[in-house]
């Protein structure tokens, strides 16, 4: 019988080690998916800023500029008509105007499911005493 030549399916590929028994042999798809791994998560990492100034995408920044915008929020500007239909950001406005029913009956069954509960503990308890 012959020898297996390289590249079939009996002999290893040519430059690859043979584990030998107590060796392990890592494949490379573990070593790249680390190193994508890795890379995504440096994604995410912030940049380094110096001491005392403050990061442009902080968490203190970010509450700050919302905080400024709500400040600086007019209703009369906002819902003028040419800035309402050219400029503004409609889409949450109508959303909140497209659930206001549903947003209404879920709080009101919340608010007798709760009163009722409670008033039926209290027919309990005064019927047994």
């Amino acid at each position: 019988q012959a020898p297996p030549t390289p590249g079939s399916s009996h002999c290893p590929p040519t430059g690859s080690r043979v584990p030998t028994a107590g060796t392990r042999v890592r494949a490379p798809r573990l070593k790249q998916a680390m190193a994508l791994r890795l890379a995504a998560l440096r994604r995410f990492c912030s940049k380094p800023v110096p001491l005392g100034l403050e990061s442009a995408n902080s968490a203190k920044a970010s509450v700050k500029q919302f905080s400024e915008s709500v400040k600086n929020f007019s209703f009369s500007s906002y819902f003028e008509e040419k800035y309402f239909w050219g400029e503004a950001n409609v889409g949450p406005f109508f959303l909140l105007l497209l659930f206001t029913p549903t947003i209404y009956r879920s709080f009101k069954d919340f608010y007798w499911t709760r009163q009722l509960r409670k008033l039926n503990t209290e027919e309990i308890i005064s019927d047994r005493y």
